[in-house]
């Protein structure tokens, strides 16, 4: 009887607000201004971006003689934002406006080029700027041309005569990061220190990048009778990479480099290995698409913490491995699918494959999907130690376990309706409400 009064309390209250809020938002009144929210005959936009600096209420705010729409279905023009890392660590965007509807053929294709200390206010203005200019020759068809204005700002004195400066850091990028946390209550307590280091030069017939880092996770869970366990994970290593441009489908490497993993039960591995790849496209159309086939072959060296199944405590082996990768980022979404596999060359018998990908695809108007996994074959686990687990290890996943197989898989669906032309912004409440009031 509780919970049926509960309900009903809480429906009256859901009615009442519902009642209120009607009335204390009337319509317009007689002879009031009215907001075009609709911009009846603006070309409608939609925004088709997922990286950074899109900031999608700053774009509306900003150009607001177009209407911005949800659905790509329903829309004039589509602009179609990609990205890319430089060998600054900056960005390189290429920003696509693609005709839909009446303008269906049309596309126009741009880039902006970022820094990595760019803030985020600096960024999102200059793709707003670019996207005005893209959307500039739309507009100039619609109603609203009559109420549009370009202004050019003339580059004077220094600025003008400005040349490329000398770099004195010869394209170098140098990164360091550290993190790290603590929690803990009466049971249980969890520490972790994670430290990266980075250096890249990038140029157009050359890619040079090595990295370095620790990883400690520490994990403290008192049990009572049973006493204190214990997990703990350490991970350090590095690596070195040089990649050669030999054409527009061509490249040529090698990678190097030597780790510590207690999970894996390795005490010191080293590799070495050259690798080529071949991109069916040309590679300076990396943002909308890409099929690569990579190949490797090189030699792992191996000494293991504790001996393994195999009997041994460091071993020396040949290895190869290759890579099939399709990217593709279009009009209807996006898909990344590859295929991959390994074999140690000592025994054949000795090996994996597998394949994954993901897909984000809008279905119709309102309507997308997205799904993705990864499955593979396991036979070539040559870390696995002769040690026997007790449940705890096993449970807290302390060392890897033997297996012939993996998994992953994740999937989702989404639908929104309703009106698809608002283009009012309303900050309110944005940022306000705590996380631990209820």
């Amino acid at each position: 009887m509780r919970r049926i009064t509960l309900r009903l309390l809480v429906l009256s209250c859901v009615i009442a607000f519902h009642s209120v809020a009607a009335q204390a938002v009337p319509g317009p009144a007689a002879g009031a201004p009215v907001r075009d929210t609709a911009r009846i005959g603006a070309v409608r936009v939609y925004l088709d971006c997922q990286t950074r600096g899109c900031d999608f209420d700053f774009m509306r705010d900003q150009i607001r003689w177009s209407t911005w729409v949800r659905d790509r279905l329903v829309a004039d023009v589509q602009l179609l934002v990609t990205s890319l890392r430089t060998g600054s660590g900056g960005s390189e965007y290429t920003i696509e406006a693609i005709g839909l509807e009446r303008y269906k053929g049309r596309a126009d294709t741009a880039q902006v080029f970022t820094s990595p200390n760019d803030a985020d206010d600096v960024v999102r203005r200059q793709l707003a700027r670019t996207f005005s200019l893209l959307l500039a020759p739309y507009a100039a068809k619609t109603p609203l041309a009559a109420r549009l204005s370009m202004a050019y700002v003339d580059a004077t004195g220094a600025t003008a005569l400005a040349q490329q400066p000398k770099d004195r850091w010869n394209n170098w990028v140098y990164r360091i990061s550290a993190s790290g946390y603590a929690n803990g209550e009466k049971q249980a307590q969890s520490r972790s220190v994670n430290l990266n280091t980075s250096a890249s030069r990038v140029t157009v017939g050359w890619k040079l990048s090595t990295d370095a880092y620790v990883s400690y996770n520490e994990s403290r869970y008192d049990l009572g009778s049973d006493g204190v366990f214990l997990n703990l994970q350490r991970n350090y290593g590095g690596s070195a990479l040089a990649v050669k441009s030999l054409n527009e489908h061509w490249s040529a490497g090698l990678n190097i480099g030597g780790s510590h993993s207690d999970y894996f039960n390795q005490e010191l591995t080293a590799r070495f290995a050259p690798a080529i790849e071949y991109d069916l496209y040309p590679y300076k159309e990396f943002t909308r698409r890409q099929l690569t086939f990579y190949y490797q072959v090189g030699v792992t060296s191996f000494r293991y913490k504790a001996r393994t199944l195999y009997g041994e405590i460091s071993e020396t082996r040949p290895l190869h491995n290759g890579t099939i990768s399709w990217n593709a980022k279009q009009v209807w979404g996006s898909l990344n699918v590859n295929v991959f596999g390994s074999q140690y060359l000592h025994d054949l018998h000795r090996y994996s494959y597998g394949a994954g990908g993901n897909i984000d695809l809008r279905v119709t108007k309102g309507l997308s999907i997205f799904f993705g996994g990864r499955y593979s074959r396991v036979a070539d686990q040559l870390y696995l130690a002769q040690l026997e687990l007790t449940d705890q290890q096993i449970i807290a996943r302390q060392q890897a376990l033997a297996t012939n197989y993996r998994y992953f898989g994740n999937f989702g669906v989404s639908y929104t309706f309703g009106s698809i032309f608002n283009n009012i912004v309303n900050p309110r409440f944005g940022g306000s409400r705590g996380q631990d009031s209820f």
